[in-house]
């Protein structure tokens, strides 16, 4: 009995079956593998079929396993002002990744950036032959970078690329720039990127903030004084000594104090550039003349010596009557100083001794090269009546000093009844004097613009 057998029909036998086998068929001289087939009477033999296990061969995608990944650039970046910052862009898993295409755009008034500061991230470590191809054009500030390896990579997470920007000396700390990731492509967009970067603000883009950092060569100074010419300069003897500034930085939050010196300057050094609030702690003793609390922003090329705090004198009540004493004078000596320091300290402590004791009373202390005696002046104060005016008493009783290089006069001292005293004794009278003085006399004298 013959067979007829179509190809179609050996097909899908052969694929039915799953087997290697040589038919032999009788259809005439039809060749079939390395044997004869006779098609003219029909299927006539099947020899040496021999049964195998296979399966069916075919391509499978490997970015079949995962179509999703998530990729974007942190959003709390910080860097101090003229450092640089490390930028990543990240990804949260890497499988089968062999290619990537990221695009972003930055503030280039801001940010500095080459395209030799950019390099594979840490998802590309140890995969072979990886290659970066970047190009920035930080003028306009757009970056275009790509990234290959020959393989795919393992599952974990980690940065795609890394980028080193350097920040700007005008960028002012505690503020902010944005990094806009406009676009990111994988495997040429086998796998999909969700949330899909875009260009303009997204959830993908990254922040950095602006930081003063450890330190700087920048410099805040200015002047504590009492405007007595009111013309809102420091002028010569007008500086206040023992004023307390605070400068805060005001990203960090970090504090420093300095005082000021004899003349009224302060000072602030090796400071960031960055943003700075000055805070005088207002001297008890001067009436206010300006804020309390000044703003600072340095950067680059700014003048920021004028930092002053103006007061327009010291209160009736702590302008001591030793201020006009000769050896006080004249303004802005040493011995001045000390004296406004004193009534700084006074007044601070709430030591003030009451107005225009009639008790007190005034010293002037002169010396006079010529005759080589000194004379002690020891007078009532000044009162001060309801409106504010100023009386004195002249009476005052003084003491002379005569030196001599006799050595029997040395020994001994007039005063001015007469009455020879021994020169320690007149020593501690006057001494005691000037204490008392001292202690008693600082009254007020009803102004405020003294010096």
């Amino acid at each position: 009995m013959g067979w007829v057998v179509t190809l179609k029909a050996i097909e899908n036998m052969l694929l039915s079956a799953k087997v290697d086998a040589t038919y032999l068929f009788d259809a005439g001289n039809m060749t079939l593998g390395n044997q004869n087939c006779e098609t003219s009477s029909g299927f006539a033999s099947l020899t040496n079929m021999k049964r195998k296990k296979s399966r069916r061969l075919g391509l499978e995608s490997l970015e079949l396993r995962r179509l999703l990944a998530a990729v974007d650039i942190p959003d709390d970046l910080t860097g101090d002002v003229s450092a640089q910052v490390a930028v990543p862009v990240n990804v949260d898993n890497a499988a089968d990744i062999r290619g990537v295409e990221i695009r972003l755009s930055y503030d280039t008034d801001l940010l500095d950036l080459t395209s030799d500061a950019i390099t594979a991230g840490s998802v590309f470590n140890g995969a072979q032959d990886t290659q970066v191809t970047a190009n920035v054009d930080d003028a306009a500030g757009t970056v275009v970078i790509f990234v290959s390896a020959s393989t795919g990579l393992s599952a974990t997470s980690g940065s795609l690329v890394q980028m080193s920007f350097t920040i700007a000396d005008n960028a002012v700390a505690g503020n902010t720039t944005v990094f806009d990731l406009s676009e990111v492509v994988l495997n040429e967009g086998q796998i999909t990127v969700d949330p899909a970067p875009v260009a303009g603000a997204d959830s993908t883009d990254g922040l950095l903030t602006f930081t003063a950092g450890a330190g700087g060569d920048q410099r805040i100074a200015g002047f504590v004084y009492a405007d007595t010419n009111t013309n809102n300069v420091p002028d010569g003897v007008e500086g206040i000594p023992g004023v307390v500034i605070t400068l805060t930085n005001v990203s960090t939050g970090a504090t420093v104090q300095a005082t000021t010196d004899a003349t009224g300057q302060y000072e602030f050094t090796d400071l960031a550039f960055g943003d700075y609030t000055l805070t005088e702690v207002q001297p008890i003793a001067y009436s206010e003349g300006g804020v309390n609390e000044l703003s600072v922003t340095l950067v680059s090329g700014q003048t920021t010596a004028d930092q002053n705090f103006r007061e327009t004198g010291l209160l009736p009540q702590f302008i001591y009557n030793r201020l006009s004493v000769t050896s006080t004078l004249p303004a802005g000596s040493t011995a001045w100083t000390d004296v406004i320091r004193q009534i700084n300290d006074d007044a601070t402590a709430g030591s003030v001794a009451p107005v225009a004791a009639s008790s007190s009373i005034a010293v002037a202390a002169t010396t006079s090269a010529s005759t080589a005696a000194e004379t002690l002046a020891v007078s009532t104060p000044p009162t001060i009546d309801a409106a504010a005016s100023v009386s004195r008493s002249p009476e005052a009783e003084s003491f002379e000093a005569e030196t001599s290089t006799d050595a029997e006069t040395s020994t001994a001292l007039s005063s001015t009844d007469g009455t020879m005293l021994p020169i320690s004794e007149l020593d501690d009278r006057k001494e005691d004097a000037v204490d008392e003085a001292y202690e008693s006399v600082d009254q007020v004298f009803a102004t405020n613009t003294l010096w």
